[in-house]
């Protein structure tokens, strides 16, 4: 059996002719107050105890496999946000409903299971479980040009963290969208702000909302120092400000020991602030819900003293 937060395995989706074969109907198994299978498409189910532990993410996937499962070679090479889930990218924003596909500029329309891009030039692709994918520089410039730049950054900070794409790469993708084509700005600004010293996704859709409001730009991963020598680090800095995004995934444990890590953890970050404090720094934390609508977090900078303009300069120079 698939244990929590375990990848999806292809594997784990049947279709209805292999439950034939075995006598089985599954469409009874998928009826009821308790359902045994959860169906993920028409004609390919998966066990709901399996369904329930999905994320949204993992189940765009279980649709990608169980979508693809049914079309004929050669496979479409899979786009925006269904190729940045098959890359295991972080994607911040509305999961959709339907698997995106890229094509040729002559293919033929989209679907109920299947939405289709079209472009005059299609990348060479990757191959991820025998689908063909969208590169990674590509797919974070699909993602800015389609969802967001926090999600594009989010996407971009992690894939060259990890060495997926450089930055170089993804820059050479923006620059790729015709002049007057849909998105490039956006695409071309979140070449320039991608960083891999962001280290979380929470820490990326920051960035972008401190962008968006008007912020100066932050240093990222600030040594702490005081007399006695470096003492951690910040997320953020700003001459005399520490910021730090929580997502409150410092605090969150289960039982008795996770409970009583979770004070020696809230314990350890007080005097380490303290600590900032004493050296003369101001601190401001947020949580997710600050980052995500932007306003909590607009609030937090503006107490801890940073002020907004339309001129303060962002990113790398790229010639365009």
């Amino acid at each position: 059996m698939a244990m929590l937060n375990e990848p999806l395995d292809p594997r784990e989706i049947v279709s209805t002719a292999a439950f034939l074969r075995r006598g089985i109907k599954p469409s009874r198994l998928a009826a009821g107050k308790s359902p045994v299978l959860a169906r993920v498409r028409a004609g390919e189910y998966l066990s709901t105890d399996r369904w329930v532990q999905l994320s949204a993410a993992e189940r765009h996937r279980a649709l990608i496999y169980a979508t693809t499962a049914r079309m004929r070679s050669p496979l479409p090479m899979l786009y925006g946000v269904s190729a940045g889930i098959m890359l295991r990218l972080p994607i911040i924003g509305k999961i959709p409903q339907r698997v995106q596909v890229l094509l040729d500029a002559r293919a033929a329309g989209s679907s109920t299971l299947v939405q289709r891009h079209r472009a005059m030039d299609l990348p060479g692709p990757m191959l991820i479980d025998g689908i063909p994918v969208t590169p990674p520089a590509r797919t974070v410039v699909d993602l800015a040009r389609t969802m967001s730049l926090a999600c594009a950054l989010a996407a971009g900070d992690w894939a060259v963290r990890l060495s997926m794409c450089g930055v170089a790469d993804i820059t050479n993708a923006a620059l790729a969208v015709p002049c007057r084509g849909h998105g490039r700005a956006i695409a071309i600004l979140a070449a320039r702000l991608v960083d891999p010293r962001s280290e979380s996704p929470g820490e990326s859709l920051s960035r972008a909302r401190m962008y968006e409001n008007g912020f100066p730009e932050p240093d990222l991963q600030v040594p702490l120092l005081d007399e006695r020598g470096e003492f951690g680090r910040g997320d953020f800095g700003w001459p005399g400000l520490i910021g730090e995004f929580d997502g409150l995934r410092k605090y969150r444990a289960t039982g008795d020991a996770g409970n009583m890590a979770s004070e020696e953890v809230v314990i350890r970050e007080k005097r380490r602030e303290d600590r900032a404090r004493r050296a003369g720094w101001g601190f401001a934390r947020w949580v997710w819900s600050d980052a995500f609508g932007g306003a909590g977090l607009t609030a937090t900078l503006l107490a801890g003293g940073l002020e907004r303009s339309s001129t303060h300069r962002w990113g790398r120079d790229i010639e365009n």
